[in-house]
């Protein structure tokens, strides 16, 4: 007759579970218990970001570019409240531009560069020469515009001739 095989002792209960039902049993009751303790844990935390939970009304947006540019620009009220206006209108022609031509994405970019184009004028003649410099800078870091094309008109004239090109 052989000898009976020894059971290795490894040390842990995964590789011991499979040999003995009742540590496998166990493991199935710490893992569940485990997933719910995380499940509750992510659940309790809620959203990282309040933008995340529910999205702004246009009215919304609108105010929170005004405020900012309020914050970073010091300006006066009569300046807060017209471009408050400037931008609550710029936010509803460019919502309903997206809406009339969503089928040609083209026309969408057309319109929303004049849009663009429309609300800076309306910008440049409320703020002041240096307020409007102050914001000229601050949207450049925004967009990522790259320090060469900042300080060499040269440059601009060059990428405005590509994108003609590009376009045609």
């Amino acid at each position: 007759m052989l000898p009976k095989p020894q059971r290795r002792i490894t040390g842990t209960i995964l590789a011991a579970s499979y040999n003995d039902p009742s540590l496998y049993y166990m493991r199935k009751i710490f893992f569940a218990a485990l997933l719910v303790f995380v499940s509750a844990t992510a659940f309790a935390q809620g959203p990282k970001n309040p933008a995340q939970s529910a999205p702004a009304s246009l009215e919304q947006r609108a105010t929170a570019i005004t405020n900012g540019m309020v914050k970073h620009l010091q300006l006066n009220p009569e300046q807060a409240r017209r471009l408050a206006e400037v931008n609550l209108n710029s936010m509803k022609m460019a919502e309903e531009a997206k809406k009339k031509y969503k089928k040609d994405p083209k026309k969408v970019v057309a319109q929303l560069d004049a849009i663009s184009e429309t609300r800076l004028s309306l910008i440049k003649d409320i703020l002041t020469p240096q307020q409007f410099a102050q914001y000229q800078q601050r949207r450049e870091e925004k967009m990522g515009v790259p320090n060469e094309i900042k300080s060499n008109p040269a440059s601009r004239q060059e990428g405005s001739r590509y994108n003609e090109q590009y376009n045609n």
